[in-house]
């Protein structure tokens, strides 16, 4: 059962988030937030990127996608599994989505990239904390995969998500975000 605190955060966020993002200096911000994440000396060596597709109401990620792939890096992008676990399957053009039941966007098919092959994975969410901590979307895929990752990983935190203390209950299945971009 979600823990009540983290449920009335995940729709206030969401409200603060989805209106963040029609200010007209959102872009300004997210352009910074993006180049700061594109100048990391962890970013630049790395090879492989996992990252979700963003939804609206998300912080977008097409543009760290386009950008990784411009590069010559391999972007792998998440598919649910049973048991609320997840895998990543190489992304690229030919990559065929489908909508879950959930409203994202998974491949369909391709080619999954074993979870030890992922240099860098930019962790989505709904608040974090300067301590490294997050709220997420309320699934518990992300803790799930990352109980054993041992790649970076990383979030873009836009102003309205980044908090200087947790304001929700820090529980024993919540891993710490690696570095966090505000």
């Amino acid at each position: 059962m979600q823990n009540k605190a983290k449920m009335n955060l995940r729709k206030q966020q969401l409200q603060k988030i989805n209106h963040f993002l029609q200010c007209k200096n959102a872009n300004t911000l997210l352009k910074q937030l993006y180049q700061q994440l594109f100048t990391d000396p962890d970013y630049l060596r790395a090879e492989t990127i996992g990252i979700t597709l963003s939804m609206d109401g998300e912080v977008p990620t097409q543009k760290v996608i386009d950008f990784a792939l411009s590069n010559g890096k391999k972007v792998v992008v998440p598919r649910t599994l049973p048991h609320r676990q997840m895998e990543f399957v190489l992304f690229d053009d030919s990559t065929q989505l489908a909508i879950t039941k959930f409203g994202t966007r998974e491949p369909i098919g391709g080619s999954v990239v074993s979870k030890s092959a992922i240099d860098i994975l930019v962790v989505p969410g709904l608040a974090f904390s300067r301590n490294h901590y997050r709220v997420g979307f309320g699934g518990g895929y992300y803790d799930r995969f990352l109980t054993d990752f041992h790649g970076l990983s990383i979030s873009i935190a836009t102003p309205p998500q980044f908090f200087d203390e947790p304001v929700w209950p820090i529980e024993s299945f919540d891993i710490k975000i690696d570095k966090i971009i505000h």
